[in-house]
C-alpha cells in the first residue's frame, strides 16, 4: 500500500471503521477485547507511578502489620514469664487469673505452631509449671478465692 492509498483510507475514515470493528471481534475461548486491553494499557501508562507508591505503601503496612504481631506476641510471652515467677515466688492465684493466662499461653502456641521461623524457647518451661499448678489447684481447689465475714 502506497502513502497516497493511505492518505485516502484516512479521508475516508477507513481506518477509524477498521479499528472499530476490530474492537468488537471477542475470541469466546480467548476473551480478547481490544478495547479492555488498549484502556489497560493507558491506564497503566497513566497511573504507573501511583500504583508503585501504592505498593510501597503496601509493604510498609505489611511490615508494621508484622512487626505489631511480634510485638504482641513478646506481650503475652512476657505475661507468661510473669506469672509463672509469681507461682514460683509462692503467689496464689485465682481461677480467673489462671484462666486469662491459660488463654495467653493458647495464643502464644498457636503463633508458635503458625510461624516455625519464631524460636520458642523460652516459655516451655514456664507454661508446663502454669499447668501443671493450674491441675494441682484444681484438684486440691487450692485457687485464690474470697472469704466472705459475716
Amino acid at each position: 500500500m502506497t502513502v497516497e492509498q493511505l492518505n485516502l483510507l484516512a479521508e475516508t475514515g477507513a481506518i477509524g471503521f477498521i479499528i472499530i470493528l476490530l474492537g468488537m471481534i471477542k475470541i469466546p475461548k480467548l476473551e480478547l477485547n481490544i478495547w479492555s486491553w488498549i484502556g489497560r494499557g493507558f491506564g497503566r501508562a497513566i497511573n504507573g507511578e501511583i500504583i508503585e507508591e501504592v505498593r510501597k505503601i503496601d509493604m510498609k503496612l505489611d511490615n508494621h502489620i508484622k512487626y505489631e504481631e511480634v510485638e504482641h506476641i513478646r506481650n503475652v510471652r512476657q505475661r507468661i514469664l510473669r506469672f509463672s515467677d509469681e507461682i514460683l515466688m509462692g503467689k496464689k492465684h485465682s481461677k480467673e487469673h489462671f484462666d486469662e493466662i491459660l488463654s495467653d499461653i493458647d495464643v502464644y502456641e498457636r503463633y508458635c505452631d503458625e510461624h516455625t521461623d519464631y524460636i520458642n524457647n523460652k516459655a516451655v518451661l514456664s507454661i508446663e509449671t502454669i499447668k501443671d499448678v493450674y491441675n494441682d489447684c484444681l484438684v486440691s481447689h487450692g485457687f485464690v478465692t474470697y472469704n466472705k465475714k459475716n
